[in-house]
């Protein structure tokens, strides 16, 4: 691909991207600094995890003909997206 560019149009980007980094980027740089601040704090890492759902695990099983349900619909909803692409 670099081979098609020619080279005054890759020094253009060159340009732009040291005006405005991508943003994905700087924004796991911003991520992987707080982790280590986080990791390097006294505190262990589950002090500041934030819990997901209910507090309480409750597991209970499911039916068959409801996991068959769940999964023909998953199927029908995969097979339709696809036939829009």
């Amino acid at each position: 691909m670099l081979a098609s560019i020619p080279a005054h149009i890759l020094r253009e980007w060159q340009i732009f991207y040291d005006l405005d980094p991508d943003r994905g980027e700087r924004n796991d740089w911003g991520l992987a600094h707080i982790v280590q601040a986080l990791v390097r704090g006294s505190k262990s890492l589950d002090h500041f995890m934030l819990p997901f759902g209910d507090s309480e695990i409750n597991i209970a099983p499911q039916p068959l003909e409801y996991q068959q349900m769940v999964i023909d619909a998953w199927v029908k909803i995969s097979n339709a997206t696809m036939k829009k692409s």
